[in-house]
């Protein structure tokens, strides 16, 4: 399946199984509603961020951080098709078209970001996020080994 970037997909559950990693945020067999896909600009893979509902959780988490004059590049917040959703970045991990199942569609429609600033502004974060993490930066406790997880893809070609 080729992936359109700043679009939306559900994993298969292959994945978590190839790669087991404990704090990879997971399919939940294949329900998990939807991973925001872009691609990397250095190697050939894409890094999906996995998305979440619960916004109370995750604005008490940016309130906290802004309060503090901290940034908070790890949480993203959009209305996606007409539901608040919350972009994890903090938990964005590679992937390779081999281990997507499908796109997420909703009436059989792909779900695609398609607003340009908010596509930039959430690209943004999550580039920064990454050098971040290729620096060797914890960003939290249970933060997956992502950088396994591209070498041993990058292997693989």
């Amino acid at each position: 399946m080729a992936l359109t970037e700043n679009g939306f997909y559900i994993i298969d559950d292959q994945f978590f199984i190839d790669f087991p990693d404990p704090y990879l945020r997971g399919n939940h067999q294949e329900n998990r509603p939807h991973y925001y896909c872009f691609k990397e600009k250095d190697t050939s893979l894409y890094w999906v961020i996995p998305l979440s509902f619960q916004i109370d959780k995750y604005k008490k988490i940016i309130e906290k951080k802004r309060r503090t004059k901290k940034p908070c590049d790890i949480l993203h917040i959009l209305k996606i098709a007409g539901r608040e959703s919350v972009f994890l970045i903090q938990d964005m991990f590679p992937i390779t078209e081999k281990y997507i199942k499908r796109e997420y569609t909703i009436d059989n429609i792909p779900l695609k970001l398609l607003n340009k600033k908010q596509i930039n502004q959430l690209n943004k974060k999550a580039r920064k996020i990454l050098v971040l993490i290729r620096k060797g930066i914890i960003l939290n406790p249970t933060q997956p080994n992502v950088l396994k997880v591209e070498e041993e893809l990058l292997k693989k070609g």
